[in-house]
């Protein structure tokens, strides 16, 4: 088992920082967009299912940040348009990782409240109550999932266009230990 990325391909631990972010973050949309569709108080517990994902993203996104400078060395990009903006987009993708968990920790503090993960354990305040900063954090953090999915668009779109039209390992990489494949 590949543990850490190289020259060829993804390890093991950059595939499931992937993957487990990628499904994260399916069920936190579908949570925050679909939770009024449900009574009160299963939107209630629906929230609280989606703080503690939010959570989980916000441990996840801070574990991929710290790989990535423990982990150098990944398959190489190209240097042309299409390699700068993958560049750009994948790091927008984690910026929008960490801002919409911090953001969403800002709505919670300002309503009053603190984040908890699960009944485990709670977050700390960053602010106290505050309408103003409840009201900004909420008008940041309804808008951020819009434009996380344009950027995983970009992201999906251009793994499919490396798989189908320029038929190279790029997509197999990210799917399977070993997966470099031919060129």
């Amino acid at each position: 088992m590949q543990l850490r990325d190289n020259a060829v391909s993804y390890g093991t631990v950059t595939r499931w920082l992937h993957w487990g972010t990628a499904t994260l973050i399916v069920m936190m949309l579908a949570l925050g967009w679909g939770r009024e569709l449900f009574s009160e108080d299963a939107e209630r517990a629906l929230m609280s299912v989606h703080i503690s994902l939010g959570i989980a993203i916000l441990a996840l996104a801070a574990a991929r940040v710290a790989w990535r400078l423990m982990n150098p060395r990944r398959p190489p990009r190209e240097a042309d348009l299409t390699g700068r903006l993958a560049t750009a987009v994948q790091w927008s993708l984690l910026a929008l990782l960490l801002l919409m968990p911090l953001t969403g920790w800002l709505l919670v503090n300002g309503a009053g409240h603190v984040p908890g993960f699960f009944g485990l354990f709670s977050l700390p305040s960053l602010v106290g109550k505050s309408e103003s900063m409840k009201e900004l954090s909420e008008g940041i953090h309804e808008t951020l999932p819009w434009v996380l999915v344009g950027v995983l668009a970009l992201h999906i779109l251009g793994a499919l266009k490396h798989h189908y039209f320029d038929r190279d390992a790029t997509l197999r990489r990210m799917i399977r230990a070993g997966g470099a494949g031919a060129r």
